[in-house]
């Protein structure tokens, strides 16, 4: 063990923080080795944004993410969305900007991103491991790390670049929790995030398939947790698409707390929904239930929604009484089910929970608990909205911790 050579900084894990650290700590001129378990580094970024990674996003803000603002005013700091789209550039990767503030690469495909990284990190000097899993980090001058295949590596510093438990079928993995809690760190409970959502409601199934534009509230004892716009996918298990991905966060965070209710509102645009439908009423009033919804809603949609209101199908709405009247144009515009649970690891693109950051050093990601550790990426308790807010994070946190240990 005595002859083995001492590096100056060990990343654990080569993902999106963990090969941007590697990077700059080797120009720096750091002797730095990542070690990866997977056979291959980066998956998680080949299968990001549907294949064609969504590597920043114009509008990245504090307000995109579940975290301490002070944490991401911090990181978004040091690595704004101008150096970071400067940043890929620069290794020679053509970007193109989509709806909504997007970054793509311009060929749309996610090896223009990792292959030009990966070359960088090798010209810049990095070693690269992978197959390598980190079971054990022990303390010391230097630190210590043992891996599965019974190999030892010692370095100065270590950062734990380990992702979460999200896609574990991509190397997610529940070890960087392990690895941080044996140096002292707390776990915040991971749950699946920018994931769909299962509901109660059996009957949903009768759906699927379905899209609609829909505004959306996550409540919790008629408190409001999240709202969200867009796209609603309906499935034979609950609901998808993005408006239902950019709660789900908040939905599984909630979820051991209580019940979590869904309630969807179709006419949302609408300044004055009543009088509108009022109107509608005066003009069809003659029509029964399902073709007095003609061309306001999908017809399988208007066809389970007269279910759940209680509507008899074959009166006339002239002759509905006020109480269903009312009761059919409230469920327009709140519409809820009961959520049962957030779709399992498999299918979740992210991660809430992971290490507390009120135990890190906001400035740098060094660890508050055992100096000499940083922590970066997913690994930690932070999550954005989908639409390249997580890989930003990624990139600027483990930046922001190259930062650091190329100034000692």
């Amino acid at each position: 063990m005595n002859n083995l050579p001492i590096y100056d900084v060990i990343i654990v894990g080569a993902g999106a923080s963990g090969l941007i650290c590697a990077l700059e700590c080797a120009r720096a001129g750091k002797k730095a080795l990542l070690l990866e378990k997977d056979a291959q580094p980066g998956r998680k970024i080949l299968a990001s944004g549907n294949g064609r990674c969504n590597i920043t996003n114009r509008f990245v803000s504090p307000k995109h993410y579940h975290a301490p603002q002070k944490l991401i005013e911090q990181a978004l700091t040091v690595f704004p969305f101008e150096k970071c789209k400067n940043y890929f550039e620069a290794l020679g990767i053509a970007l193109r900007e989509e709806e909504n503030g997007r970054f793509f690469p311009a060929t749309g495909k996610s090896t223009a991103v990792l292959e030009p990284l990966k070359l960088a990190v090798s010209e810049a000097g990095a070693e690269l491991l992978t197959g390598q899993e980190v079971t054990r980090i022990k303390k010391g001058k230097p630190f210590i790390l043992y891996t599965q295949k019974g190999d030892l590596f010692k370095a100065n510093k270590v950062v734990l670049a380990c992702g979460s438990c999200a896609y574990p079928q991509l190397t997610g993995t529940q070890s960087g929790y392990q690895l941080a809690q044996n140096l002292g760190h707390s776990i915040i409970p991971p749950a699946a995030a920018l994931c769909a959502l299962n509901v109660q409601e059996k009957a949903i199934a009768r759906l699927q398939g379905i899209r609609a534009q829909a505004a959306l509230t996550a409540r919790r004892q008629n408190q409001a947790l999240a709202h969200s716009q867009g796209e609603i996918l309906f499935t034979n298990y609950g609901v998808s698409g993005p408006a239902v991905i950019n709660i789900s966060s908040e939905v599984s965070r909630n979820l051991p707390k209580g019940p979590v209710e869904l309630d969807i509102n179709f006419f949302a645009g609408y300044a004055d929904f009543s009088a509108f439908m009022q109107r509608r009423k005066e003009t069809f009033g003659k029509r029964r239930a399902k073709d007095f919804f003609a061309g306001l809603l999908h017809e399988n949609i208007a066809n389970l929604l007269i279910d759940f209101a209680g509507i008899r199908k074959n009166i006339p709405v002239k002759d509905w009484t006020p109480g269903t009247w009312q009761n059919a144009v409230n469920t327009l515009q709140k519409w809820t089910f009961h959520i049962a649970s957030a779709r399992p690891w498999q299918e979740a693109m992210a991660a809430s929970g992971g290490v507390n950051t009120s135990e890190i050093n906001y400035n740098t990601f060094e660890s508050l608990k055992c100096p000499g550790v940083f922590i970066t990426g997913e690994l930690l308790d932070v999550d954005g909205a989908s639409g390249g807010f997580n890989l930003h994070f990624a990139w600027s946190s483990g930046f922001a911790a190259a930062r650091k240990l190329s100034e000692v």
